[in-house]
């Protein structure tokens, strides 16, 4: 288990879209921004934490914090999904260890919403698992984490941290980075095989580069990419399917995992 750094938020998200659900053009429950929000705020700017710039009084609704949580990685926007709910944060950090395990992620432990803490800890197997399970379970988190900017209240249009969103058929997932989680990298790639869409996927954790979140996605989509030759249509028990041709080996690995989806 290592450090995941802004990964975790595709927990935080996966326990907010659970408790309220949203489809896309929906709004969700929305927020007031008050003033311990904006202590909150004022810290992450000082502390150089990611952000996205917050107003005393604005509206905040579930569907403007999802894009800016899951596209600029807004740590803020984190702490007011938590408020949406009317859970404390102790209460909030037990569901997302609760639903690790449901999901069968044995390698992951969350003390915080945002990943900003060392002790936010899993490994590639058990994130890849957990973005294809958010992927397909929820078409809103398509739509949003496929999206190189979005336009928020109060800060305009800010950009995705996650390489090379719109790029070469990449549509996702989600970047972070701490010192001592280096850069991560969660990527959703379309490949087409036969005339029909496949969406492989692979995690980088532990770049310690010179530029790490664009180290670790470079290493992402040399991974992902490296799937595609082994992509094949055969026939299978319930007709011609696209299966993975190569080593199951291939598949898992200690220090990145990609899987098929």
């Amino acid at each position: 288990m290592v450090p995941i750094a802004s990964i975790t938020k595709l927990m935080t998200t996966w326990v907010i879209l659970h408790h309220f659900p949203l489809q896309f053009g929906q709004r969700g429950p929305c927020h007031v921004v008050n003033a311990t929000d904006m202590a909150g705020y004022r810290y992450d700017v000082a502390t150089d934490q990611s952000n996205v710039r917050l107003v005393q009084g604005m509206t905040l609704c579930e569907s403007t914090l999802l894009r800016g949580l899951l596209v600029h990685s807004a740590g803020d926007y984190a702490h007011l999904l938590v408020e949406l709910t009317g859970w404390s944060n102790a209460t909030f950090i037990r569901v997302m260890n609760r639903d690790a395990r449901v999901l069968g992620l044995r390698s992951s432990r969350y003390v915080e919403v945002t990943g900003i803490d060392s002790g936010d800890v899993s490994t590639a197997s058990d994130q890849v698992t957990l973005a294809v399970d958010l992927m397909n379970a929820e078409p809103i988190v398509r739509d949003i984490v496929a999206l190189p900017s979005v336009d928020l209240p109060g800060a305009g249009i800010v950009d995705s941290y996650t390489p090379f969103v719109g790029e070469g058929g990449v549509v996702g997932v989600k970047s972070g980075f701490t010192g001592a989680a280096g850069g991560c990298d969660v990527m959703a790639i379309n490949f087409v095989v036969g005339g029909a869409s496949v969406t492989a996927y692979a995690v980088v954790l532990g770049d310690h580069g010179t530029n790490p979140i664009v180290g670790s996605g470079v290493q992402a989509l040399a991974l992902a990419r490296s799937l595609r030759p082994y992509l094949r249509w055969r026939a299978t028990a319930h007709g011609r399917a696209i299966v993975w041709t190569g080593s199951s080996r291939d598949v898992r690995a200690a220090s990145y995992a990609p899987m098929i989806s």
